[in-house]
């Protein structure tokens, strides 16, 4: 696994991340693809919450993106039944790498570090990984960062208009 990096999103970073407009995951949730220097702007100023990008620890290229959406910000899968209230308050963390960046273990290393480095900051107890029905490889990774997967599961109409299954997953915050 190579060693990564978080750092704050620049302007210049849309170029490097501008293939994940089509991408089958991130495309039915994100805005990225109906206006990227909109998307790029709202993650420079942390908009929606903490938001980094991932570069390996020698490369500063923007590889993916690590963020969090805390509870007034985030989706309804903070509030469903599967969060319980020994979890709230509760952020909603999120992920993706570029399609060159996967298999190799880099969202595993920058999850890790966000809850580390940022998300002890956020007073959460916990953040929620809401993930689509069919996603192996985020289902995966959100088990081996110890998420509880909770049920029920829950339906979310995307931005297309397809009503999707999503799995949540539950990850305590350590507190230090």
């Amino acid at each position: 696994m190579s060693e990564v990096r978080l750092r704050r999103w620049r302007l210049e970073d849309a170029d490097d991340v501008a293939v994940m407009i089509d991408d089958e995951h991130l495309h039915p949730w994100s805005a990225m693809g109906a206006d990227l220097e909109g998307w790029i702007r709202r993650e420079v100023a942390e908009a929606t919450g903490p938001s980094r990008a991932i570069c390996l620890a020698d490369d500063d290229r923007a590889l993916g993106r690590v963020a969090v959406r805390p509870p007034e910000l985030a989706s309804e899968a903070v509030r469903c039944d599967a969060v319980h209230e020994v979890d709230r308050p509760a952020g909603e963390l999120s992920y993706w790498l570029v399609p060159e960046a996967r298999g190799r273990g880099l969202a595993y290393a920058a999850v890790l570090l966000m809850m580390a480095l940022v998300v002890p900051d956020t007073g959460l107890r916990s953040v929620v990984l809401d993930i689509e029905a069919g996603n192996v490889a985020s289902e995966r990774l959100a088990e081996r960062l110890g998420a509880e997967r909770r049920s029920p599961t829950r339906v979310e109409v995307d931005r297309t208009g397809v009503a999707r299954t999503l799995v949540v997953y539950v990850l305590p915050v350590a507190l230090a």
